[in-house]
This record gives C-alpha cells, structure tokens and sequence, in this order.
C-alpha cells in the first residue's frame, strides 16, 4: 500500500535519469482515480500554485518571453468547487496605456481568435443537438449546392460535422471575404457564392484535418439560419445570455464604462475593433477569463446539452500526423503522458482538450481536462502574442495539469485505500491499494469464502498461477446515490493483466512497431464479474460491493 509520506516529497526530486516510461499496466482510457474532491486542499497543488510564479519568472530571464512588451492573464478553474483555483496576471510597461481601466484583471476583456471557433460550434450544437453534425451543410445554405465543376467543392457531401472537426476541405477564406470590411462589401450572399463558385477543396472531405478558417465563416452562416438571427445575436441568445456572460460578443465593446487591453492601430498593427461578421465565427469575439470560466464550466457540468451530448462531443473526429494529436470539433487535442504519482517516472495517457486562437496583437489559450475537472484559459496581448501563447499554454498545462494528476492520487491514497470484510463473514474481504508507479487501484487480495476470487474476475477459465496477474479498478463514470446512506455508489471495472507484460511498442520505450500488450480496452466488461460498486460517503470509500458475488464488504481500516 501507498506510503502517504512520500507524498511530501517535491515533483522535482524525479531524477533525469528515469526516463519516463508507460505503466506495466494498461488501464483504461480516461480518469484513474475519482476527482470529485477540492483540488486547492491538496499537497500538490498547493505547491504548484507557490511555484508557478517561479516559473513565470524562468520564461522572462530566459529571454522566452519579453517582460515589457507582452500583457496576460491566466485562469485555472474547477468544476469541483465552480470556480477558479489559480489566477495570475502580468502587464507588459509598454501596454499598460492600453488598459481602458488601468487594471489587468478577470473581466478585462481581449480579443480571443480561433478560439470562437469553439463558441460557434458549442452555439450549433445548443440549438440543434448532436445529430447535425450529420446533416449537409446544403440543408441550411441551398445557396452552395449545385456546383458542377470538378475542381470545386461539393458542399453537398460536405456535413456541419465535417467543417466543425476541421474535415470539410475548405481551408481559409479567400481575399475578397478578408477585405470586405475595407470594400463594404461584406454580405453573406457574396460570401456563400464565393464559396460555391471559387474555393478549391485542399483535400477532399472526410479524408484528413486540414485546419480550415474558411469552414467556420459557413457554420456561422449555419448557426443563423437555426436561429434566424444574425450571428452577433445568436451568440448574445444562445450562448451568453443562458450562460451569463458579461463580456462575449463578437461586436467591439462599447467605451463607456470599458475594462479591456484595447491596443490601438490599424489592421496590420492591432485586429481590436476590426470586426468582420463574415469571419467572426472563426475568430472575431471578445472576451474575458470570467466568461471563459463560465463557458468552461458550463461543459463541465451539461448547462446547455446533455451529459451523453457532451460526452460524444469531446471526443476525436481525426488524427494528425502527430502521435500526440488528435482533433476534435474543434478541439485541439494534446494527448499527455502524465506520471502517475509524484515520484514516478512511470505515466499513462491523458487527453486535454484544447483550443488556440490568434489575431494581430492578441492570442488566447482554451483548455478542458474532463479526467480531473479543470480547466484553464490564458488571454495574451502584445506584438509576440501568437508565439507567447505555446510557452504560457505549455507552462500552465504541465504545472497544473500534472498536479490534478498527483492531487487524485492524494486522495485516493488517503480515501479510496483500506481493507474491506463482510461483518457477517470475515473470511469474505478485500483489501485496495493505491501504488507509486501504478496507476488506479490495486487488487491484491479478494476472497469469498477463503477462495481467492481474482480469479473470477480476470475470466472464468483463467487459473492464477503464483502471483503473475495483476489486478486495478478504474472508475467507469457510472454512479448513483446510495440506497442506504447520503452517499454515492460509484462503479469500478477490475483489468486484470500480467505484472510483468512484453514490451510495449518501440515509440513507447519497447520494440517494434506494434503494441500488443495494452487492451484493457477488449476485455474490461467482457464477463460481469469485474464490477465494483464503491460507496463513498463524505468523501471516503465505506463500503465495497462486488457485483456478481452480490457481497459488501465495509471498510475495517
């Protein structure tokens, strides 16, 4: 069983000569430990919070990032206690003239970019659920159908699906739609008509992510004709109004009363108040860390759609060429390998879903965490603001991120841990482990009637042999208030896989191409026998029930 003293000891002591490493055991795909507790209460992060500001300073001394001529502001938030854990701001001396009210703080409002592209299609999916990503885009926009050239986009097979994973083969706008503000030519008409009538595919649909501008200039058009509003107005109805938002829009704010980085210049010196409605699904909204929060937390906790909706949505719709990065609609996801305990150097596979926006003078920074709950934004002004944002993403992303990891493992070590025996029957028991370099809990022992039952659980045929098995529960998702007490059931599916595996695949620190040792994800729910149902009351696990042996067991120590 996990030692809690080792807890004390710094994330820094890792030595660089353990490289890091997958688990031996493959678990499945998603959290590994619960993470509905305060993450502020924990060791971790509490020591990520003192040190961040460390960090900070590291990124200017180094050159990285420029003290005087970058401003920003970081917001970690958490769905646990609905609100935000970390806030760190920084004003650059060269744009502290451009702080309408003299403040950098949660309500100063940027310019966010591409990261609108997530606002538009969170707005889509509000107002017409998970089953139009399936429809052609043609059902809403007749306007692009019909076009017989070869050379030319088929907007008929191309779905709202396809342009919001990025797969729509539409890439960026053409000129005429980027001037338009400069011509007074921007209408909607001429728009879907150069669209129908000029664009090239990039590649054909469906067939790979090629990040497209141009597509979400389409699903703006989309989102108005659901809502028959223009797009400023959808966003105000659909999105800010039910969610609370104080600052969203993709309409300059007015000055009266502003609290803003508003740098002042043309075009090609600062994109505040050049406001293209034709572009703004893509990237022309304003806003603040506080409503980024709001929004955060809104998916979170299913303000807008379904628990089932939002599940399906934050998934991959495509890989890149990177075995790190996958997209979403329109995540960008960075698949992290995160250690598994403070100490270890063995880690396991975590998603973060992410989404980046840039514009002159202002970048911005927008990230989800569904396996701990949290979330963070980052809002970025100066003349290095798009190459500022990967090295403050990154910094905030590994710091925090990581601590969520250890901070569920904290808690499962002190909660989550104990052995367990029928009052009615000791020779009934369990004992459940939290481990340093293993992820979930340990199984290492489970007896009905002093008949060591892992056995049953791996599969009915398999017969332990010594102690070359091992055992660890995930939690499914799956709960439920507990019929017996103020607490929660929580379920627990058991993989059962060897202790000492074959080497994983080369990219993993194995050999060869091939991975074949990880498959929790083929077994785990095969047979009954590997559900647990964990009650946890204030917090603690009280109780634990085995399905298909119909035993509970409570907690002795």
């Amino acid at each position: 069983m996990f030692l809690w003293a080792a807890l004390v000891v710094p994330l820094a002591v890792l030595s660089a000569a353990e490289a890091p490493v997958p688990t031996d055991d493959c678990p499945i795909l998603g959290p590994i430990f619960p993470s509905d507790f305060d993450l502020t209460k924990s060791i971790s992060v509490k020591e990520a919070i003192a040190t961040f500001p460390g960090l900070i300073d590291t990124l200017f001394e180094s050159g990285t990032l420029n003290r005087s001529d970058v401003s920003f502001t970081i917001d970690v938030f958490s769905a646990q206690t609905n609100s935000s854990i970390y806030s760190y701001s920084h004003s650059g001396e060269t744009l502290k003239s451009s702080l309408t009210a003299d403040v950098l703080d949660d309500g100063t409002i940027f310019r966010i970019g591409s990261v609108s592209k997530l606002h538009t299609t969170y707005a889509i999916l509000a107002v017409a659920g998970m089953k139009v990503f399936d429809h052609p885009v043609t059902k809403y926009l007749p306007e692009l159908a019909c076009n017989t050239r070869g050379d030319r986009i088929k907007w008929e097979e191309v779905t709202v699906g396809a342009l919001a994973s990025q797969m729509g083969g539409s890439g960026g706008f053409l000129f005429p739609s980027i001037l338009c503000m400069e011509t007074g030519t921007c209408n909607n008409q001429a728009f879907l008509a150069e669209m129908r009538d000029i664009k090239r595919p990039v590649v054909p649909v469906f067939q790979t992510a090629m990040y497209s501008d141009a597509g979400f200039g389409i699903l703006g058009r989309v989102l108005e004709r659901l809502t028959n509003q223009t797009y400023a107005e959808a966003l105000q109805s659909v999105l800010a109004h039910p969610l609370g938002l104080k600052s969203t829009s993709s309409i300059v704010p007015p000055d009266e009363g502003l609290n803003a980085l508003a740098i002042p210049g043309s075009a090609a010196e600062s994109s505040w108040g050049q406001d293209n409605q034709i572009a703004a699904p893509s990237g022309g909204i304003y806003s603040d860390t506080h409503d980024l929060r709001v929004l955060g937390l809104s998916i979170f906790h299913s303000q807008l759609l379904s628990a089932e909706t939002i599940r399906h949505w934050m998934k991959p719709q495509s890989h890149t060429a990177s075995l790190t990065n996958s997209v979403g609609a329109p995540w960008e996801i960075n698949r992290l390998t995160l250690p598994v305990s403070p100490t270890s150097n063995r880690t396991r596979v975590s998603d973060l879903y992410t989404k980046l926006g840039g514009q002159v003078a202002y970048s911005s920074i927008f990230a989800l965490s569904p396996d701990h709950g949290i979330g963070y934004s980052i809002l970025i002004a100066g003349p290095t603001s798009i190459t500022d944002r990967i090295p403050l993403r990154n910094l905030v992303g590994t710091a925090f991120v990581t601590a969520a990891e250890h901070a569920a493992f904290e808690n499962a070590a002190t909660n989550y841990a104990g052995t367990f025996a029928d009052p009615n029957n000791e020779a009934s028991n369990l004992t459940l482990t939290v481990d340093s370099d293993r992820p979930g809990l340990g199984l290492p022992s489970f007896f009905v009637d002093n008949v060591d039952w892992r056995a049953n659980i791996a599969q009915p045929a398999l017969q332990l042999s010594g102690d070359l098995f091992s055992f660890r529960l995930y939690p499914s998702g799956v709960e439920y208030p507990s019929p017996t007490s103020s607490g929660l059931m929580k379920t627990f599916n058991a993989v059962t896989g060897l202790k000492k595996p074959g080497p994983r695949s080369a990219v993993e620190g194995g050999v060869g191409l091939f991975d074949d040792e990880c498959v929790a994800w083929q077994s785990t729910g095969f047979f009954t026998t590997s559900e647990f149902e964990l009650e946890v009351v204030g917090g603690r696990v009280e109780s634990v029930r085995h399905i298909d042996a119909n035993i509970t067991m409570r907690r002795v120590e």
